[in-house]
C-alpha cells in the first residue's frame, strides 16, 4: 500500500513564502550572486519544498511531511570545497539543477531570475529563468506545487537565441539524493558501466554490471563511485527507496525519449573522511548531442514526488506507476 504523506495537518491549501534572512555561501564571482538571497519555501498537507534561483537551484529541497519528515533531496547551504577526482574544485549545494545556463569556471548553474507568477490557495507557480552568455540560450523553468499533491511539477524550455547559428552541446539535469540514512537506487535499466571506482573497487573502468548491482545499496557502496547506464532506461524515471522509514522518492520526465542515459556519481562510505564531501549520490539525465537550431526551442517536463508505504521489493515499474498515478 502506498500513502501520499499525512493530510491530518489539514492546510487545506498550498502555500508560498520569501524568506531573504538566510545565509548561503556565495560561490559565483558575479554581481547578482547575493549572501543572502531569495529562498522560496513552498508547502501543502503532505510536502515542503524550497528553490534558491539565486544559486541556480530549481529546487534545493524537498521533504515529505508523513508520519516523521523524511529529506530525500540533499542540501547544504554552506558547503565546504572539495577535489573531485581528476583535480577540479567544486562545492555542492545539493538540490535539482540544470547545466542551462551553466557557469563553467564554478562548475555550478549560473543565478537564475524569478517571479511568483501564480499565488493561490489551490497552486502555486514561480517562474525561473537564465541566459547562458556561452551557448546563447535561455532557460526558462515553471515550478507548480497543487494544494491536493505532494508531486512537484518542472517545466522547462530551451530556446537558442541566435537567429543564424545552431548550436549542439552535451546536456545534463542533477538530483542530489539525500543519503545520510539507508537508501536503496532503484534504476529502470539492465545493466550498468563503470565510468570510475576509487581503486577500482567497483571494478575496472568500462565494466559493464548487471542492474541491481552491489552497490545499488548505499550501505555497500564503499568508496567513490561512477557509473553509467549502459543503454536507454526502459521506463524514463529513477527511484530512490529508503527501507527504514518505508518511504520512496521518484523523478520522472516527459517526453519519455528526452534523456537517452542516466548517470550517477557519489562519494561511497568515504564521504566521512573526504573534506567538502557529503552523503548523497547525484543522479543525471543525460543528452549527449542537444542540438536546437537557430530560434528553435525545445521543452520537457520533470516531475518528483515521495510517498509512504513501501516496501523494498517493489519493482521501478510499480513505483513509476504509482508516482503518475499521484500527478493531479
Amino acid at each position: 500500500m502506498f500513502v501520499a504523506g499525512n493530510s491530518s495537518l489539514c492546510l487545506a491549501k498550498v502555500s508560498v513564502e520569501i524568506l531573504q534572512d538566510i545565509y548561503v555561501l556565495p560561490v559565483a564571482e558575479l554581481a547578482t550572486t547575493k549572501t543572502h538571497p531569495e529562498v522560496i519555501r513552498i508547502e501543502n498537507d503532505f510536502v515542503e519544498m524550497t528553490l534558491i534561483p539565486n544559486r541556480g537551484r530549481v529546487l534545493s529541497s524537498y521533504v515529505l511531511k508523513g508520519k516523521e519528515p523524511v529529506s530525500v533531496i540533499y542540501q547544504n547551504l554552506v558547503p565546504g570545497p572539495m577535489v573531485l577526482p581528476g583535480g577540479l574544485h567544486v562545492v555542492e549545494f545539493g538540490g535539482y539543477y540544470l547545466s542551462l545556463p551553466w557557469n563553467d569556471r564554478d562548475r555550478q548553474p549560473f543565478d537564475l531570475s524569478f517571479a511568483l507568477t501564480r499565488e493561490e490557495e489551490s497552486l502555486v507557480e514561480v517562474f525561473l529563468s537564465g541566459k547562458d552568455m556561452f551557448k546563447k540560450t535561455l532557460t526558462e523553468c515553471w515550478v507548480r506545487v497543487r494544494d491536493d499533491s505532494p508531486v512537484v511539477e518542472v517545466e522547462v524550455k530551451i530556446t537558442n537565441l541566435s537567429k543564424r547559428e545552431a548550436r549542439s552541446f552535451p546536456f545534463k539535469d542533477f538530483v542530489v539524493l539525500d543519503v545520510r540514512r539507508n537508501c536503496y537506487l532503484s534504476l529502470p535499466v539492465k545493466s550498468v558501466k563503470l565510468v570510475a571506482s576509487r581503486g577500482d573497487w567497483a571494478g575496472q573502468p568500462g565494466q559493464v554490471l548487471g542492474w541491481p548491482a552491489m552497490f545499488a545499496s548505499w550501505d555497500n557502496m564503499k568508496d567513490y563511485l561512477h557509473f553509467e547506464t549502459e543503454n536507454s532506461p526502459l521506463l524514463p524515471c529513477v527511484a530512490a527507496m529508503y527501507p527504514d522509514e518505508r518511504v520512496a522518492f521518484v523523478k520522472w520526465w516527459e517526453p519519455a525519449e528526452f534523456f537517452p542515459a542516466l548517470s550517477a556519481w557519489s562519494w561511497g562510505q568515504s564521504w566521512a573522511v573526504e573534506p567538502g564531501a557529503g552523503a548523497y549520490i547525484v543522479v543525471s539525465g543525460l543528452r549527449d548531442n542537444f542540438h536546437l537550431e537557430p530560434q528553435e526551442q525545445v521543452s520537457f517536463k520533470v516531475y518528483f514526488v515521495a510517498f509512504e508505504g513501501v516496501s523494498q521489493d517493489v519493482s521501478c515499474q510499480e513505483l513509476f506507476d504509482q508516482a503518475r498515478s499521484l500527478l493531479r
